[in-house]
């Protein structure tokens, strides 16, 4: 119940803040995911993609099943006002793709 508890403010805090779990997961179809360790938790990736542009924003992302691996795709725009678009392994956190738009 309460992992329950905590994982549902999370994604609520998650969403408000203009992060968007879609690209056929929805967020019922996230939280068995992040319990299971199969993705990090939502939070976790947003903090990963911000240590890439500091001072910077996340606009929108969601997670995707893509060729068997769970991709993190988030839209960025850092400090300067440039948008970047990034792809973050949502099993590791790793970074895949950065490219500024």
């Amino acid at each position: 119940m309460k992992a329950w508890f905590i994982s549902g403010i999370a994604t609520a805090a998650l969403l408000t803040a203009g992060i968007a779990c879609a690209g056929h997961l929805s967020s019922t179809e996230l939280e068995p995911l992040i319990k299971s360790g199969k993705i990090l938790p939502l939070e976790i990736l947003q903090k990963a993609a911000m240590e890439k542009h500091p001072g910077g924003r996340v606009k929108e992302g969601e997670i995707e099943h893509r060729n068997g691996a769970y991709i993190y795709d988030v839209e960025v725009t850092d400090a300067d006002g440039k948008d970047w678009d990034m792809d973050l392994d949502a099993s590791t956190g790793l970074l895949l793709k950065d490219d500024g738009d």
